[in-house]
């Protein structure tokens, strides 16, 4: 290595310490070897002073704070575990994961860690958020150890979320009229009390409240009342009376947007079935009214998206009129998201009508770039492959890892995390289910949906048909599964457990026996790898950024004319660096070093939640088919 590859080095050692700058980019001599393995885990020295202790922790990157060794053996870990829950950016089960660490290092509870949190990160709305979110979900009796604090949190000047947290959580543990005395006694506290209500987790509880939000809808201070109609979805057993308030909110033409969302939260089979026609013309009336060009904004659509609702429990001779009543104010918008760090969108089907104009609205909220490609029906596995194949380069139109094919019907750019996109275009001409997915590599296996083109879409939505749940998320802790692990040793089922290993997405860039393909770790075998220990390789699946080997360790590269992509770096030799690009030896590319602008190394290219939609037996067949290495007579499969 030259001199001036250790300069910096020197320097970030001379503060007694050694990391990496997380903002630093790699610059390659032509003698360097690749440098994956620098970047494995961060060298941090944590029994040095508070203060260079906070200057290495803020030095890093999230992805080098997750890969830096963490123990709740010793209390000079605590300012990393305080890092890594007050961190915006960080996933949700690595802050829970921090709270409970912190609680056994100080000898609390996770509700005190929490609340320690949200004092230290007071002036970050994320993560303000986040922590509220892990608050509100506390065991009561661990909750009421925190009674005073809590309200504290509850009554004083601070951030909206924490205060509104802090009332749920009180929630649990107080009777109704005695937190609603307290929220009358303190300035601004009601509004955060009604607003608190939705978050409470007891539905018994939220009930509880019902003679005091309900009456609310009437009137007085605005943004009590708006809270107040936000939380009359969420009181159970007072469906009915709340379907009454919510219908006389719209009528007054104030605040019909938030009330179509809290009518739109209550259960269908609660809606009274005398009262929906009056409430749809209601509705309609106040639809009209929004000008012609706010009718592609979420307000007006959540109240076009109620219409549609209120006319699909009518008769259909009723319920025909008002859908196309609704259907004519506006372009058809469809609205598609994804799960965040799931590798799902939120919707796995949309409806359109055929040859009729559509607006698609997609954001995306992951912390990875997605794109929605719509395809030729029965084309999703054959462009898959062939996006696969592709270099990192955009098409003529500024668009990733698109094919040039007339099966790709339409297309977005791969959009950044937290970026939203407009697609318009007309549906296809013939009726049928036409598939779209994201065709980032790796992704198109998990990441798919369908269009589903009808002749007549008033008349289908007419019929009843209602669209598919969204997927049911489970954060998954080894924890949780380390007690199944012994049910790996017989009766698992053979053809599921493939079958996952294709639906997930493992055989997007992994092979075992002869399915799959390499872009990761070859897994056949992948139990011998780690001694018999399933534990162990299920901790990889879970964390898959915490142990990464050095072959496998993503970079983030810029060329000169600032197209990104992403590959392992598999060698650097004179003037060129030799990087995989995707799966497969036809995506092994040869690069100039003179051409690359930027190089970072990223965390693993697989998502952390990739068992988060699938239930226990499910995971444990995955892993047997794992630990069978793709063999159907293994003893994991006798009965």
């Amino acid at each position: 290595m030259k001199l001036k590859a250790v300069l910096p080095l020197l320097v970030v050692l001379s503060a007694g310490f050694a990391i990496r700058p997380a903002s630093a980019v790699d610059v390659l001599c032509a003698d360097e070897e690749p440098a994956a393995a620098k970047a494995d885990k961060p060298v941090l020295f944590l029994d040095k002073s508070p203060v260079i202790v906070k200057y290495q922790l803020g030095r890093l990157s999230n992805d080098q704070l997750l890969l830096a060794d963490r123990e709740t053996s010793h209390p000079k870990f605590i300012p990393l575990w305080e890092a890594i829950m007050g961190r915006p950016g960080i996933a949700a089960k690595f802050r829970a994961e921090a709270a409970e660490a912190l609680a056994k290092l100080n000898k609390t509870d996770v509700p005190t860690e929490l609340l320690a949190g949200l004092k230290r990160a007071a002036a970050s709305a994320p993560v303000v958020a986040e922590l509220s979110k892990l608050l509100v979900t506390q065991k009561p009796e661990d909750l009421k150890k925190s009674q005073t604090a809590l309200e504290a949190l509850a009554g004083a000047e601070g951030p909206d979320a924490a205060r509104q947290a802090a009332f749920a959580a009180l929630i649990g543990i107080q009777p109704a009229d005695a937190l609603w005395a307290f929220a009358q006694g303190k300035p601004g506290a009601l509004t955060h009390l009604v607003a608190g209500i939705p978050l409470a987790q007891d539905g018994a509880k939220r009930a509880a409240f019902a003679g005091k939000v309900l009456p609310l809808l009437a009137g007085g201070d605005p943004a009590t009342r708006k809270a107040a109609i936000t939380a009359a979805a969420k009181l159970p057993g007072s469906e009915a009376t709340a379907f009454a308030a919510l219908a006389k909110v719209v009528a007054s033409g104030t605040e019909v947007p938030t009330a179509a969302r809290a009518l739109l939260a209550l259960p269908r089979d609660t809606w009274p079935d005398a009262a929906v026609k009056p409430l749809a013309d209601s509705l309609l009336e106040q639809a009209k009214k929004v000008p012609v060009p706010k009718r592609t904004e979420n307000d007006f659509l959540d109240v076009q998206q109620l219409g549609f609702q209120l006319a699909a429990k009518l008769p259909k001779d009723a319920a025909l009129p008002v859908r196309k009543s609704f259907s004519t104010l506006g372009v058809n918008v469809l609205r598609l998201g994804t799960l965040h760090e799931q590798m799902f969108f939120d919707k796995v089907q949309l409806v359109a009508e055929a040859g009729k104009p559509v607006e698609l609205v997609f954001h995306n909220s992951d912390a990875m770039q997605h794109n929605w490609v719509l395809l030729q029906i029965g084309a999703a596995d054959e462009i898959g492959l062939a996006a696969e194949k592709l270099p990192p380069q955009a098409d003529s139109q500024g668009r990733l890892y698109i094919p040039a094919s007339p099966k790709v019907l339409q297309a977005t750019k791969m959009l950044n995390p937290n970026d939203t996109v407009r697609l318009r275009f007309n549906a296809p001409s013939e009726p049928g289910d036409y598939p779209y997915l994201c065709t980032y590599p790796g992704h198109w296996q998990r990441m798919r949906g369908v269009l589903k083109v009808v002749k007549d879409l008033d008349e289908y939505l007419a019929q009843g048909h209602t669209e598919p749940a969204a997927p049911v998320i489970t954060e998954w802790k080894l924890a949780d599964l380390e007690p199944e692990l012994p049910k790996l040793a017989k009766g698992r089922d053979f053809a599921k457990g493939k079958a996952l290993f294709t639906s997930v997405g493992c055989i997007a860039c992994h092979k075992v026996g002869p399915d799959g393909v390499l872009w990761g770790p070859e897994l056949t075998g992948v139990l011998a790898k780690y001694k018999g220990d399933a534990k162990a390789v299920l901790g990889e699946i879970l964390e898959p950024s915490k142990n990464l080997e050095p072959r496998f360790r993503p970079y983030e590269f810029t060329l000169g004319n600032d197209d990104p992509f992403t590959g392992f770096l598999l060698k650097a030799e004179g003037d060129t660096l030799t990087v995989q690009t995707g799966p497969g030896e036809a995506m092994v590319k040869k690069f100039a070093k003179k051409d690359i602008k930027s190089r970072a190394s990223s965390s693993s290219i697989m998502p952390p939640g990739l068992l988060n939609l699938l239930n226990k037996e499910q995971i444990l067949d995955l892993l047997a088919f794992l630990q069978a290495g793709g063999d159907a007579k293994h003893a994991a499969f006798s009965k």
